[in-house]
């Protein structure tokens, strides 16, 4: 990512995407039980919004290696957490 700007919005955009596409599976099948939907939706939520504050937080401000090895790992771990979310809406 170019910037922190950038990268925030992205986590932000892609959550964004995911809860759109849980309510349009929600609205599509009558047989999804609302309780699950609610706990997918604050899940995302909640991943958003801790990595949103980890990327306020880079450890090793002064040394760029660090830093940028810092934002690979917070992307990657991301990536994964978002794999999970993925695979938890395909169950609905």
């Amino acid at each position: 990512m170019a910037s922190r700007r950038k990268l925030k919005n992205t986590l932000k955009f892609v959550s964004s995407e995911l809860i759109t596409d849980i309510y349009f599976r929600c609205l599509m099948s009558k047989s999804i039980e609302d309780q699950k939907v609610e706990n997918l939706v604050v899940e995302i939520m909640d991943l958003t919004h801790q990595f949103v504050l980890r990327t306020n937080r880079p450890d090793g401000k002064d040394n760029p290696k660090i830093v940028k090895a810092y934002f690979r790992k917070l992307y990657s771990d991301w990536q994964v957490a978002m794999d999970k979310v993925v695979k938890e809406i395909e169950k609905l």
